[in-house]
């Protein structure tokens, strides 16, 4: 009797958790539980998750804002029939009975997602120009986060510009639709941590805005660029239709994606930068210049 827990707990990458026969999985706040769901509303052991006479059943451990099935508050081990909606407080978290089969196949779902982040951190080794970098490590983020569009967002000689897009023209990202998503990106730049917003609709600083309603967006993710720990741009990716959580997991790929190609594009950059100096003041263009002036 397998099943997978997906906690989407505000802000944060989705937290998914594996069950399986005989097992007990508790839930809380504190550090300590199988599943810690680090939010005020959820107490510090707040209910309980386990197998018992054929079906998984969720008991509630006294929690202060209470345990909830399908919108119903339990309080005995009620048991789960099937695919349901729980909440623990205000985290919601989604239960999905699985077969042996739906199991195996979502294991080497994984397999084959950490393999693509190592050919496209392997990709991205073997770029030499700036504008290579930007690209395949933008490409690379829409991949892993599947997500269907993007920008990079870098600093330069006169501030922030966004030096590579997909599925996105420049003049989009200005329009009133975007609006929404600029404020993720200018978290990660203040913050210099990660945003992944799942349930955009249940995310208070995003859900209210008229312009994230108009995008239709579902998914985003924003990951900062840092050198010497200050962001010196962002990469950010986003979805409107259905699809899997970012999870905590994809989430470990995507910083450790983001932080090789932050080095490179930080390299390249430097680089780049040093190569226009260089054609703006040559000194031995400036040595042959006056070699060949009239003395």
């Amino acid at each position: 009797m397998l099943a997978r827990l997906t906690a989407y707990p505000p802000e944060q990458a989705a937290i998914t958790r594996s069950l399986h026969d005989g097992e007990a999985l508790r839930i809380g706040r504190g550090p300590d539980n199988g599943l810690c769901l680090p939010h005020p509303s959820v107490s510090r052991s707040h209910a309980v998750l386990e197998a018992g006479e054929g079906t998984w059943r969720l008991r509630d451990l006294d929690s202060k804002n209470g345990s909830f099935v399908d919108g119903r508050r339990i309080e005995h081990g009620d048991a789960l029939a099937g695919g349901c909606w729980l909440r623990f407080g205000e985290v919601y978290c989604e239960f999905t009975p699985l077969s042996a089969d739906e199991q195996a196949r979502g294991d080497d779902a994984w397999r084959r997602r950490r393999a693509s982040a190592a050919a496209q951190t392997a990709r991205i080794d073997g770029m030499q120009r700036l504008e290579e970098v930007l690209d395949g490590s933008l490409r690379g983020v829409v991949e892993l986060a599947q997500c269907d569009r993007g920008f990079v967002l870098v600093e330069g000689a006169g501030g922030l510009a966004v030096r590579a897009s997909l599925a996105l023209e420049p003049s989009q990202l200005s329009a009133r639709e975007f609006s929404g998503s600029i404020g993720a990106v200018q978290r990660v730049l203040e913050r210099g941590r990660s945003v992944v917003a799942n349930d955009i609709g249940n995310e208070p600083w995003l859900a209210g805005r008229a312009s994230v309603i108009a995008a239709g967006l579902s998914t985003l993710v924003c990951l900062p660029l840092l050198d010497a720990g200050r962001a010196f741009g962002a990469i950010y990716a986003d979805r409107t239709r259905p699809g899997p959580p970012v999870t905590t997991l994809d989430l470990e790929l995507l910083e450790a994606f983001a932080e090789h190609a932050a080095l490179w594009i930080a390299a390249r950059r430097a680089r780049a930068q040093l190569a226009r100096a260089t054609a703006e003041a040559s000194w031995s263009a400036i040595v042959q210049a006056h070699e060949g002036a009239p003395a």
